[in-house]
């Protein structure tokens, strides 16, 4: 948004901005992020799915998987993110990985980056793997460290990074921010540049998982603020090199919006590349390792259905009454702040999960949430009809 220019995202995506949205995805072709198994070698705080060196699901079997591959192939479902847990821990990666490349579907690999050896890199880059994305959560050895729960992990995760652009791979950072790193997040950038990574992503915590323990760990509203004005300085001056991206709060591009634009017309413009993003269960979906399947891997006490028992393109649909609040969630939001908001059909309200474990429900505000959507619409002249033209309404 800050620059108009994109890295790895333009190389996946095609090229997009304000004057011009991205078609990427749509409601009935969602990227999907598979969750291939809950095993993993490390014992993150924050971890979304509580993976661990056991894991916790039973994993679908090669056969079931393939059989969801095919589906996605057949649907035309533009990008799938293979995660975990760890997804290289899992015997069958490569035939899963391979398949979904042949099919024409591009593939990213979320890690944390420790079991990405020169060979394993070598081996992504062959089978035409589009991007890699490892962990990186303080630019601290020690406090990555003990974040991930093992000793070592900040080393394999450089050595991760190295190995990847080594062997071609385009690479991005990826730290989730709590009020213990959130300072960090211009010393990154600097990490990144220095290493040749072209694209960073910044997410705000979600409490599912193992985090769902650890509400402590949020940022607060103030450190928020000062963090996405950094990074808009950090963007104006690197000119967009790397990419940053901030994921998890939609309500922070309406921030940025109002930032950047120099009229109530640029405004909206940046208000409909935002709309064009997509959120959890509008234009995303999740697989998780039982083969459930979530409007985003962050909703984890949703499941609008299972591969085992249906096939993806039965749940991926209008017709599906558990996923379709998902695909209109301003139509369900009841918190005093988000139900209000004029930009609710453009943010979704947020975090969901976050709203769950303040309040105990997940229609209520999205406690993050630090701006005043009143005095930007005032400052905009945003009149009712104005967001729906954006929308397409």
């Amino acid at each position: 948004m800050v620059t108009g220019r994109g890295t790895v995202s333009f190389q996946i995506k095609g090229s997009y901005g304000r004057r011009a949205p991205p078609k990427f995805t749509s409601m009935l072709k969602p990227i999907v992020f598979w969750n291939l198994t809950s095993r993993c070698n490390l014992y993150c705080q924050h971890c979304y799915i509580s993976a661990s060196p056991r894991g916790w699901a039973a994993e679908l079997s090669k056969a079931e998987a393939l059989n969801v591959v095919s589906d996605i192939i057949e649907l035309g479902l533009p990008l799938v993110t293979l995660t975990g847990g760890e997804p290289l821990l899992r015997d069958d990666f490569w035939d899963i990985a391979g398949r979904l490349i042949e099919g024409g579907v591009k593939v990213a690999v979320s890690t944390n980056g420790t079991l990405i050896s020169e060979d394993v890199a070598v081996k992504l880059a062959k089978l035409g793997v589009s991007y890699v994305g490892i962990s990186l959560d303080s630019v601290n050895p020690q406090f990555h460290d003990m974040f991930r729960g093992v000793r070592g992990a900040f080393n394999g995760a450089l050595r991760g990074v190295e190995s990847s652009l080594k062997a071609g791979i385009p690479v991005g950072l990826r730290m989730t921010l709590t009020r213990y790193n959130v300072g960090e997040a211009p010393a990154l950038v600097e990490l990144a540049r220095s290493r040749g990574v072209k694209r960073i992503a910044f997410y705000l915590m979600d409490l599912t998982g193992r985090a769902k323990g650890n509400p402590d760990l949020l940022p607060t509203r103030e450190q928020l603020t000062g963090f996405v004005n950094s990074m808009i300085r950090v963007s104006e001056e690197f000119k967009g090199d790397p990419e940053i991206l901030i994921v998890r709060g939609n309500f922070v591009g309406i921030h940025v919006a109002d930032k950047l634009a120099t009229s109530k017309d640029e405004f909206l413009e940046y208000i409909q590349m935002i709309s064009a993003q997509g959120d959890c269960g509008r234009k995303t979906i999740s697989i998780y390792p039982d083969g459930s399947v979530k409007p985003c891997q962050f909703i984890d006490w949703v499941d609008v259905g299972n591969v085992k028992e249906r096939r993806l393109k039965e749940i991926v649909s209008v017709e599906n009454e558990k996923l379709k609040p998902y695909m209109e969630v301003y139509k369900h939001l009841k918190g005093p702040r988000c139900s209000k908001c004029h930009f609710k059909t453009i943010c979704g309200g947020g975090s969901r999960s976050r709203a769950l474990a303040f309040t105990g429900n997940p229609w209520e505000d999205d406690p993050l949430c630090y701006i005043n959507p009143q005095e930007i619409a005032k400052r905009w002249d945003i009149r009712e009809g104005d967001i729906g033209k954006v929308m397409g309404n």
